[in-house]
């Protein structure tokens, strides 16, 4: 394996970027201002973490997700220039914005309802040219969607989630996720697809609305149980000011039920008042067959080749295709079936861990070293105190 050296400020990598400075940091990667010495702009510079780095099977997933990021081409989507290794750290070069995103914009208060409303159409918008490419994002927040100078909403990371999650499944069988977003289907352990995704888009509009999440708790655990209950404050109860039809699109994205969802990004953005049904400019550049050249599908004009790009697709992940939506009833609070009650509470232990574990690599308290916790004794008093009551909940 080649070996791993960390980036450092100043330093040429590959003899094109030139690093100035961290900007910011996650449970993943760290992110470096940087300048394209060869285009002569400025960029933002995304490398794997070095604990991470020295992984190879992380190592490869963060190179090839970087790569399918970089096939997306959407004004919606953080543009991905580049993608490489350096001293055995993978990184991916990409657009660089002024660095705020829709979290700055939650931590100042509840946002305007047609803002909120014009937000999510965009964040949809770059999902759906994600999804109709193969990918899921697994992990929409507000951290993670950027703001441009003209205030035009950006999705970033598509695929890091992915190779952060495969890492932990293949150590421990564990979730990744932040938890407030984490849809319940995710915490008994099924596969993220494109609902899951719609799902975190109605948190998000939930609390750009609010100012705060509708499944809280003082502990992930805690956070977890409620989102298996569905128990939230109703958006009209805290914004009395919101029009029921955009309520009415948060609670369908947030339902329990992924059947009982939209069906599509671009569904839920008709939904929200969305009247784009084409989008002049959003290109997706998908994996060519063996020996063939990549296929460009264009939503402008209708391309000819659509069909043709659709046909060669080789998706990164297979979506879901979901047959005819059922009938809505009245929206109903789900308590925990006893029967399921034992992986259930197993698998939101592991959220918690991997929760706790990626807390800490984003300078958190606690270990570093990306280990999960092998028992009991070594969950935090809170954590300890909620799993107690969650046990007692769940006994016949």
């Amino acid at each position: 394996m080649e070996a791993v050296e960390p980036f450092r400020a100043s330093q040429v990598v590959n003899e094109r970027y030139r690093l100035e400075a961290v900007i910011g940091r996650g449970g993943m990667a760290d992110v470096w201002a940087a300048d394209d010495l060869r285009l002569e702009r400025r960029v933002a510079l995304k490398s794997l973490r070095v604990e991470l780095a020295e992984e190879d099977g992380v190592r490869e997933r963060f190179a090839d997700e970087a790569r399918s990021a970089a096939r997306l081409s959407h004004p919606n989507v953080v543009a991905v220039f580049d993608t490489g290794t350096f001293r055995g750290v993978p990184y991916l070069v990409m657009e660089r914005l002024p660095g705020t995103s829709l979290a700055d914009l939650v931590a100042r208060g509840p946002v305007d309802a047609e803002r909120a409303r014009q937000l999510g159409i965009e964040v949809l918008a770059a999902l759906r040219v994600a999804h109709d490419a193969g990918l899921v994002h697994r992990d929409i927040k507000p951290a993670n969607v950027l703001l441009a100078a003209d205030g035009t909403a950006k999705v970033a990371d598509f695929g890091i989630a992915k190779s952060a999650e495969a890492r932990t499944h293949t150590a421990t069988g564990m979730l990744l996720g932040t938890a407030g977003y984490l849809p319940p289907e995710r915490l008994i352990g099924e596969a993220a697809t494109a609902r899951s995704d719609l799902y975190a888009v109605g948190v998000l509009l939930y609390e750009l609305l609010t100012g705060t999440q509708p499944f809280t708790g003082d502990s992930p655990l805690a956070v977890a149980t409620a989102i298996q209950r569905g128990a939230h404050r109703p958006v009209g109860e805290l914004r009395a000011d919101v029009d029921r039809r955009l309520i009415e699109v948060i609670e369908r994205a947030m339902d329990p039920d992924p059947a009982r969802r939209y069906a599509s990004a671009a569904d839920m953005a008709g939904a929200l008042g969305d009247r784009s049904r084409s989008e002049p400019g959003a290109t997706v550049v998908t994996p060519a067959p063996a020996g063939g050249d990549p296929t460009t599908t264009s939503t402008a004009g209708g391309s000819a080749t659509a069909g043709a790009a659709t046909a060669r697709r080789r998706p990164t992940e297979v979506l879901d295709r979901p047959g005819p939506a059922r009938p809505r009833g009245p929206r109903r609070h789900r308590p925990l079936d006893r029967s399921r009650a034992a992986p259930v509470l197993a698998l939101v232990v592991l959220v918690v861990a991997v929760v706790a574990g990626a807390l800490a690599l984003s300078g958190g308290d606690g270990d570093t070293g990306g280990e999960a916790p092998s028992g009991r004794a070594s969950l935090p008093e809170p954590l300890d105190r909620a799993l107690d009551e969650l046990e007692s909940a769940v006994q016949p």
